[in-house]
């Protein structure tokens, strides 16, 4: 193997683990912007409203210690905090910001593992005695 082919193949490698920690980290955010839509949503509903559907004693009837409507609003949000449907907008608006990224860097790294592929052939091909190989 020569060791430009090595050190192409250890460089696409380290490439590869540093785009698969990005997705990691944009999923993350994904995920914490879809939860803060989610509350954001939640806050517009009316609780007092929910409380008289007869949800809370729908919960007490199935478990003596489910909690109640109040319960769980007071543990969601503790303090008072105002959500509008503007609020909810510029959330989906961020998240399709960080998706348009996410799918940019999931192409990079489909991109750099075709390469990554490619060298390991060609690496083959020059020392067909080689077996297997490291991950990455």
């Amino acid at each position: 193997m020569t060791p430009d082919l090595s050190a192409h193949i250890t460089e696409l490698r380290h490439r590869r683990r540093e785009i698969r920690r990005e997705i990691a980290r944009v999923r993350w955010w994904r995920r914490l912007v879809q939860a803060r839509k989610d509350l954001a949503i939640a806050r517009l509903t009316d609780v007092a409203e929910l409380g008289s559907l007869g949800m809370a004693d729908a919960w007490e009837a199935l478990a003596a210690d489910a909690p109640t409507v109040s319960e769980l609003s007071g543990a969601v949000w503790p303090a008072p905090e105002t959500a509008t449907p503007s609020s909810v907008e510029a959330l989906v608006s961020l998240d399709a910001r960080l998706k348009s990224y996410e799918d940019r860097v999931s192409d990079n790294l489909e991109m750099v593992t075709a390469q990554m592929v490619r060298a390991l052939g060609q690496q083959r091909r020059i020392s067909p005695h080689m077996q297997g190989g490291t991950h990455g």
